[in-house]
Parts: structure tokens; C-alpha cells; sequence
């Protein structure tokens, strides 16, 4: 599809299109002598419960807060005992500050570490033809692994014949830290979808899973992928970035494939992060 790809897209969201046409029961008895799919129905079963079962206990492992005292030294060399209330991981002003990764791990970084990060970009994206893209995104996190994740998309498409359409493509997500280290992190999170445009609006969930890998100074490699539903469309977006870091600032390109079923809104990204 090289024109017209927002309007499909939009298109292909909208939930007041007529129901389809149920197909008929098939009258054809069922074979009980054959049990592969029920075999193969108790496995997929078998594989979701334990799936949820490791969900449900990697987030208890993750959300339960640690008490614990430590001795503190202060500027002055007094020491304090301190009871502190949550996990031994902060986060440096900036990746690289202390000349690796991003977080600080274990209660030596007590104030010298921050409590949460926060981080936000602005990129254009375009697939050299008919479409361009302007896109910002957030990520707000804690100590405690929770965090906030919103990216918005501005669409703009040239229509053959003259004129330009436009989408707005946005998430929000609540996440959770599954993983992290001085050098990565690995976070999962739950949200929805909204896209709009001049005949209206559309929502779904999102299922979303990120990772973060600091290769070593001054590089960041970050990866990304969204999974869900956006009115009646399925929607399924990855992009991967590679950025040069120098304090608060990350210059980065990449590239990021969206799929609103069928409707490809794809780009080549180039951007800006700010670390706070």
C-alpha cells in the first residue's frame, strides 16, 4: 500500500462497522478417537498458568518492600543510623555519570542515587516516500520498579492528487521492572491505545515490554514493543534505537514498525532524549 495508508488505518479501527456474517454450525460429528487437539489444547492451558504463576510471583518478588537499617556517613564524617523502607536501587543523574550504565545498586549510592528518573523525547521519523511522523514519548519511574510510559505519534500523509491526512497514534502504560543492573533493564506494562483523527476516536489495551542496555560510554541501545488492540484493529508496533549519550542529553536514530492490521506506518526515527 503506497497512498492512503492513515485512512486504512483509521479505517480498519472503527467499531461501528456492521457485524460480519456468522458462518453456519457444521454438522459433522466429532471424532472422539482423535485427542491430539485436546492434547494440545491441556498443553497451551498448562503453559498459560505457568506463565501466570511466574508473572504473579516475579511481581511480589519485585513490589514487596525491603526494611533495613544502614550507617550513613555524612559530608561532615558523622555517622547516622538510617532505616530506610524499599529497595536498595537508585538512579544516577544521567547514564554514565559515574562512568557506567544508569542504575546504582545496593545502599553504598544512599545519597548519592535519586529516587526516580524521568525521561523524555522528541523524534521525526519518515519512510522517505508519502509519510512522516512527529513522536514524543515519557518514561517516569521509582525506586520501587513501578513507572508511567506514554509515547504520542502525529502522522502526516501525502495524498496522491494533492493534500496531506493526518493520525494521532498514542499509549499509556503502567510498567514494572522485571529486571535491572547497572548495564540493563527490562520492564513490562499494561495500558491502552488511542488513535484519532477528523472522523473520531478509537480505544483498545496495550501490552507493552521495553529494554534498556547501556553498552558502554557513551552508547545507549533501547528496544521497545507494543501489543494490542486499537477498536476492532489489532495493533503491533517494535522499535529499536541506538543513541550517543553526553550528560542529560542521548542524540539517537532507529527505526520503528507500526502494524494497525494490515496498515504499515513505518520510518526510519531520529531524536533527542533529555535525562532528568
Amino acid at each position: 500500500m503506497s497512498g492512503w495508508l492513515l485512512s486504512s488505518a483509521a479505517k480498519e479501527s472503527r467499531t461501528d462497522d456492521p457485524a460480519p456474517t456468522p458462518k453456519p454450525k457444521s454438522t459433522k460429528k466429532k471424532d472422539y478417537s482423535d485427542t491430539s487437539d485436546d492434547g494440545l489444547e491441556s498443553l497451551g492451558v498448562n503453559a498459560v498458568g505457568g506463565l501466570f504463576v511466574l508473572s504473579l510471583y516475579a511481581t511480589a518478588n519485585a513490589v514487596i518492600p525491603e526494611r533495613r537499617t544502614i550507617i550513613y556517613t555524612h559530608n561532615n564524617g558523622e555517622e547516622e543510623s538510617i532505616t530506610l523502607l524499599g529497595h536498595s536501587e537508585y538512579f544516577s543523574d544521567f547514564p554514565y555519570q559515574h562512568d557506567f550504565g544508569y542504575m546504582l545498586m545496593g545502599d553504598e549510592w544512599y545519597g548519592i542515587g535519586k529516587y526516580k528518573s524521568v525521561r523524555a523525547s522528541v523524534e521525526y521519523a519518515s519512510d522517505f516516500s508519502h509519510l512522516s511522523r512527529i513522536g514524543t514519548k515519557v518514561l517516569v519511574e521509582g525506586n520501587r520498579r513501578w513507572g508511567l510510559d506514554t509515547q504520542w505519534d502525529e502522522y502526516f500523509e501525502s495524498i496522491p492528487g494533492g493534500g496531506t491526512d493526518q493520525l494521532t497514534l498514542g499509549d499509556i502504560n503502567v510498567t514494572l521492572r522485571y529486571f535491572q543492573g547497572y548495564h540493563g533493564q527490562l520492564r513490562f506494562g499494561l495500558g491502552a491505545n488511542i488513535l484519532a483523527d477528523t472522523n473520531g476516536s478509537e480505544a483498545g489495551i496495550n501490552f507493552t515490554g521495553s529494554y534498556d542496555a547501556y553498552l558502554g560510554k557513551p552508547w545507549i541501545w533501547s528496544s521497545e514493543f507494543d501489543l494490542g488492540k486499537v477498536g476492532s484493529a489489532d495493533l503491533f508496533r517494535f522499535r529499536t534505537t541506538v543513541g550517543v549519550n553526553w550528560k542529560h542529553i542521548e542524540a539517537y536514530t532507529g527505526y520503528q514498525y507500526t502494524n494497525i492490521e494490515g496498515a504499515e506506518l513505518n520510518g526510519f526515527v531520529s531524536g533527542l532524549r533529555v535525562w532528568f
